[in-house]
């Protein structure tokens, strides 16, 4: 798994690439949290588009990052357009708890 990280206006963008699984979402749980509670951060945006799999672990960190996010009054969103993905997260029901787009552009408006 590879990430970036930037912040514009008050939002944290994070883009993942690659494979969230137990491995990875096990060692970027913390640096991801550290950015999250950051004083400067209003929002955060996940864009997973370009993630290539997905397992358990990777729903988890994704709900425990919405959870560091809701904690400090945060909002949190997901970018996501990869139909795999998609149908993970909604067979796990995670489109319930957190808002879905399918652009960055549609995120920050």
């Amino acid at each position: 798994m590879d990430f970036e990280a930037i912040i514009m206006e008050g939002t944290l963008i994070l883009k993942i690439k690659g494979e969230l699984d137990q491995y990875n979402a096990d060692k970027y749980r913390v640096r991801f949290d550290m950015k999250i509670v950051s004083p400067e951060v209003q929002k955060v945006v996940i864009d997973i588009s370009e993630l290539s799999f997905m397992d358990s672990s990777g729903v988890g960190f994704l709900v425990g990052r919405f959870r560091t996010a809701k904690a400090f009054a945060k909002e949190l969103v997901l970018v996501c357009n990869s139909n795999y993905i998609n149908k993970l997260l909604s067979t796990c029901g995670i489109e319930k708890l957190i808002k879905k787009y399918t652009t960055i552009e549609e995120a920050l408006s």
